[in-house]
């Protein structure tokens, strides 16, 4: 029990909460001598109680975040505290090059030779990490990851953990800066507060570039709209989603509309001399325009559903709380002025729509929509985390050639009742008609694939596409240029749930379900070998799935090589520190 006391406690202190005591800011380096090299050794007899494992393990996790948080603010004062007086670890700067590559678009990647790294004491760590954060101006993010932990039988209490170090920032001259480093580190429990008492580097790489790609121009060009902080009175949902671009005005300029609270935001491009040059801004007319409200919402998208010219406006609401909201439609009247027609033309019933695919299904010259139905938490939670069945059933409207909508999901074959996040369309078998590919929450994503004449047959597990996880985003593109459309697939990714994982010693069904579910993102490559074409699963060495907590994916050519990259929102709120992110 002693033990365990040890391995749960935690200490805090007035001035910082999840510190280690403030009297070791007072503490002197111990006068130990340096070994020729940092080796953190394997516990001989390791802890097997896997509740105490990961408690132990989520303490060190959130130990490291307030860590962190203090190297971020340059604290190296009060960084103190999370490292032994006895610590003895390679310093974070001062070794030689292994290795420079030149990068597209003028980036760098710099490898270091941790072999050489100097072994140094507490000040000396410390003294490293200022020495390689001295040029960077700015430092956006530090992160210390718990990768896998593992603790001894013994006491006192300590344990040996692979951690992965991600320092992110600007130089001096306003480039982008990032180092990634990988570490053993040795974590000692003193009085019920881990302590890092010796850090093994075992690689360590900085990339640079002279300059931002992109600049945030939020403020200046007039979209800098800032919402009440989730969680705070006002806003306890995060069911306001995405935002929907097109120019609903035809001036030839793009309009953004974006779904808020207490009221929606429409932001008209509109362009200027400003001292010889043209200048592009937004100003926002949704009070004018007739869409400001029903605020709130999710999926939206502009799309001509009339054919008559103009851009329309589509979007979902979850609502959140009661039976759902309102599908809506927003018709354009040609001049960029909206009425709100859904109900009257088939297209307002309540959902738990989290987004909305725009596609001619019958190809008839009329755009088609289908509606991702989620399901609502809060009235009746998910029956399964690993293929839940109890989710609100997808819908498709069938567009009666801009006279209105009929909703023949069934009829047309997409009958389910998964959870669906997203969807994406593209005729990825190339017999000239677009199929649809569905990414689910808690369990098995569809591939649903079209006859030519609007009606489906589902086809993932054929196609080796399932996908089973915590699906939230998906894009057809081609990855390996082959001239066939590949898959990207966004799926939540669990560091925890890995480390918990990884320590089972039953490998059965059950845990090859879970393991995927906290494996993260998925990248199908078409496969023209496999029997009846299909996809191969990318191996996770090949890298392009690590987007932690995963949202929408887009693909572009971000560096003009020719080749299609990645771009995955990543992350999510649950409270106000950040040990919560």
């Amino acid at each position: 029990m002693l033990l365990l006391a040890l391995l749960l406690g935690s200490c805090s202190s007035d001035e910082d909460p999840g510190a280690p005591p403030a009297a070791a800011v007072l503490e002197a380096d111990a006068d130990v001598e340096l070994p020729s090299d940092v080796v953190v050794p394997e516990p001989e007899e390791v802890l097997v109680d896997m509740a105490v494992v990961e408690d132990s393990s989520e303490a060190v996790a959130n130990q490291f975040v307030d860590f962190a948080d203090k190297l971020r603010r340059r604290d190296f004062t009060a960084a103190r505290r999370w490292l032994s007086p006895e610590f003895v670890g390679d310093a974070l700067a001062g070794m030689p090059v292994q290795e420079e590559e030149t990068l597209p678009l003028g980036a760098r990647r710099v490898s270091y030779d941790v072999g050489a790294a100097e072994v140094v004491r507490r000040s000396g760590f410390l003294d490293s990490l200022s020495a390689r954060l001295a040029e960077w101006e700015h430092v956006e993010a530090v992160v210390w990851k718990v990768k896998g932990a593992e603790f001894a039988l013994e006491f006192p209490a300590w344990g040996r953990v692979r951690t992965q170090i991600t320092l992110l920032g600007s130089s001096g001259d306003g480039g982008p800066r990032s180092v990634v480093a990988w570490a053993w580190v040795r974590v000692d429990n003193v009085a019920g507060s881990w302590r890092i008492a010796a850090l093994e580097l075992t690689s360590l790489e900085e990339l640079a570039r002279d300059r931002f790609l992109f600049t945030d121009v939020a403020t200046s060009a007039g979209v800098a709209h800032s919402g009440i902080r989730f969680g705070q009175p006002g806003n306890q949902s995060f069911a306001w989603n995405g935002a929907a671009a097109g120019d609903v005005d035809g001036d030839g300029l793009w309009d953004l509309f974006v779904p808020s609270a207490p009221r929606n935001f429409l932001y008209l491009g509109r362009s200027g001399d400003l001292e010889g040059a043209v200048s592009a801004f937004f100003e926002d007319e949704a009070e004018e325009r007739g869409v400001s409200r029903p605020a709130g919402g999710t999926g939206a998208v502009f799309l001509d559903f009339d054919n008559d010219g103009d851009q329309d406006l589509f979007l979902a609401d979850v609502g959140w709380r009661g039976g759902g909201n309102p599908l809506r439609l927003w018709r354009n009247d040609g001049k960029g002025f909206f009425a709100e027609v859904g109900k009257e033309l088939g297209f307002g019933d309540p959902c738990d729509g989290y987004s909305l695919v725009a596609f001619d299904a019958e190809q008839d010259g009329w755009v088609d929509l289908f509606v991702c139905n989620y399901g609502r938490v809060s009235v009746q939670p998910n029956d399964s985390w690993i293929q839940a069945t109890n989710g609100t059933p997808n819908r498709f409207y069938r567009n009666l050639e801009g006279k209105g909508f009929r909703e023949c999901a069934a009829e047309r074959g997409l009958v389910d009742t998964d959870w669906s996040y997203a969807a994406a369309a593209a005729d990825f078998d190339l017999d000239g008609d677009q199929d649809l590919y569905v990414a689910n929450d808690y369990g098995r994503n569809q591939l649903w694939i079209n006859d030519g004449q609007g009606r489906f047959e589902e086809a993932a597990a054929a196609m080796g596409v399932q996908d089973l996880g915590n699906g939230m985003g998906c894009a057809w593109g081609d990855l390996d240029g082959d001239g066939a459309l590949d898959l990207y697939v966004s799926n939540m990714s669990s560091t925890a749930g890995n480390r918990i994982l990884s320590r089972l010693k039953t490998k059965d069904d059950t845990w090859s379900y879970l393991k995927k579910l906290a494996a993260g993102n998925s990248i199908f490559l078409a496969d023209a070998g496999r029997e009846n074409g299909g996809f191969r699963l990318c191996p996770p060495e090949m890298g392009g799935i690590g987007g932690s907590w995963a949202w929408s994916p887009s693909l572009f050519d971000l560096d003009l090589d020719g080749r299609l990259d990645v771009y995955c929102c990543s992350g999510f709120v649950t409270g106000n520190t950040p040990a919560d992110t």
